[in-house]
């Protein structure tokens, strides 16, 4: 929220949360640029991890406030302003990788200009290094591991009682740089997302759910397959949460909200069948699924023509699924666990069930060649996916694969630490001996214009001979 709804500028806050930026119309622009069709704007959702920490806080008299500077268009000179008459005890930005220096940029200013203001970060930059953040970024004077609906709770307390904050689980500082922490294993116990809070004009929704209001939802916290590109920040321990209070936040979104689509956006929904057929059948059972409709992302293992049947007859429209590769073997090395037959029987499958299927492949995972990046380009192909995103292997620090490009395995090497370059589309990061970032760059553009609605044949067809020989060899 920018304003309260009085239209003033609230005073004394204890909390500012801010989604950072230095340049919100390039976001939006990068925003835009992820359309699937022009009446559709996606990846734009309220952060559900704010929305929790927004509810936690109130529910302790802990005034606090939430500013997206990308969606609401709040230029640097205006966040600074806001502060400046609210005058909040803290300012914490929340950061993924490629937000990061963005977040340091507006924490040092801050700091000039409000010297008495503590300033932190979290989120999934800080929630893997937590003391290189602190050392690159000075300042900032904490950051917070991994879930921090309890951490910030413990955090105004020692405040209160003028405690050290190192001394708190979750938190790391220059006295303490590794953080510790714990998972949260009650769900259940903690408020619903204040939505209230936000503005939900600003957010159009993360799938293209052609309804007037998506809300994202977590029905659970960790990720237990082993991806090598993926730095699960909430662990491989899951932990769901009741499908009663699933169902509650459902009719609280609908009846208080308007609500009428709903984004599951687990690491991987329906890991647990048992629990997921007991949620979509409740959902039947209470009518929810002619109220709403719902997307999710999942793995193509734990999939069924039954679970689909069931998902779709519950309100499912639309899943994605990170298919990754179209060769079994850089699959398994990749710990993503799938083989190329059960992709082809997943996405047949939902598709059967009336499900719109979408998906991803990543170009240039350890093992990658032209010939195999060729066969995922063809497979997405025959897939018929509604959608097909092709990003370049980024090796996001907490990785696994970010490890091997620092041993130098699989001939991988980093080419830069600069982290507004840790972005999945452009401009690439990481190569290897077989593939350099400038190929990789080139196969994700013969990707794109083959996908979703160009056909191969076409594609060769307009090479030149040289390029038309090399590409039926890949083929």
């Amino acid at each position: 929220m920018w304003r309260s709804n009085n239209g003033l500028i609230p005073k004394n806050l204890d909390l500012l949360l801010v989604q950072p930026s230095l340049d919100f119309t390039k976001d939006l622009n990068a925003l835009m640029a992820r359309k699937v069709e022009e009446d559709i704007i996606i990846s734009n959702c309220p952060p559900p991890g704010i929305g929790y920490l927004l509810s936690i806080t109130r529910q302790n008299n802990i005034k606090a406030k939430f500013i997206d500077m990308v969606t609401s268009k709040v230029h640097a000179e205006e966040l600074y302003h806001y502060i400046n008459i609210s005058k909040p005890t803290i300012v914490g930005f929340g950061a993924l990788t490629i937000q990061i220096k963005h977040a340091g940029t507006l924490a040092q200013e801050i700091k000039k200009r409000f010297p008495d203001t503590l300033v932190c970060a979290g989120g999934m930059h800080p929630t893997a290094m937590p003391k290189e953040t602190l050392e690159e970024f000075p300042a900032l004077d904490f950051v917070v591991s991994g879930e921090g609906e309890l951490v910030l709770l413990k955090i105004f307390e020692h405040l209160d009682k003028k405690l050290p904050l190192s001394t708190i689980p979750g938190v790391a500082t220059r006295d303490k740089p590794e953080p510790g922490g714990q998972q949260i294993n009650d769900l259940d116990n903690l408020p619903f997302p204040a939505w209230d809070e936000m503005d939900l004009n600003l957010f159009h929704g993360i799938f293209p759910h052609r309804t007037k209001l998506e809300l994202p939802m977590w029905t659970s916290r960790g990720c237990p397959f082993p991806c090598t590109f993926c730095a699960r920040p909430l662990g491989r321990d899951r932990v769901n949460r009741s499908v009663e209070s699933v169902i509650s936040e459902i009719e609280r979104n609908i009846e208080e909200f308007g609500c009428e689509s709903i984004a599951f956006i687990d690491e991987t929904f329906i890991v647990n069948k048992k629990w997921s057929s007991e949620l979509f059948r409740t959902m039947i059972k209470r009518g929810l699924n002619k109220k709403i409709n719902w997307s999710c992302e999942t793995h193509v293992n734990i999939t069924s023509p039954e679970l689909f049947e069931l998902m779709k007859e519950s309100g499912c429209y639309y899943v994605f699924f990170g298919l990754e590769n179209a060769d079994d073997s850089i699959l398994r090395d990749s710990g993503k666990m799938s083989k190329t037959a059960t992709v082809k029987n997943a996405v047949k499958w939902a598709k059967d069930a009336g499900v719109v299927v979408a998906g991803s492949f990543i170009i240039g995972l350890p093992g990658e060649t032209d010939e195999t990046v060729m066969h995922s380009i063809k497979l997405a192909q025959e897939l018929g996916l509604y959608s097909v995103t092709f990003p370049i292997a980024v090796p996001f620090p907490g990785t696994y694969l970010r490890q091997q490009a620092l041993n130098g395995e699989h001939g991988l090497r980093l080419l830069t630490d600069d982290w507004n370059d840790y972005d999945k589309q452009h401009p690439g990061v990481m190569e290897s001996d077989t593939m350099s970032i400038g190929r990789r760059l080139e196969l994700q553009k013969i990707a794109y214009e083959l996908n979703p609605k160009n056909k191969i044949e076409d594609y060769i067809r307009k090479l030149s001979r040289r390029q038309r020989a090399e590409a039926v060899v890949c083929l």
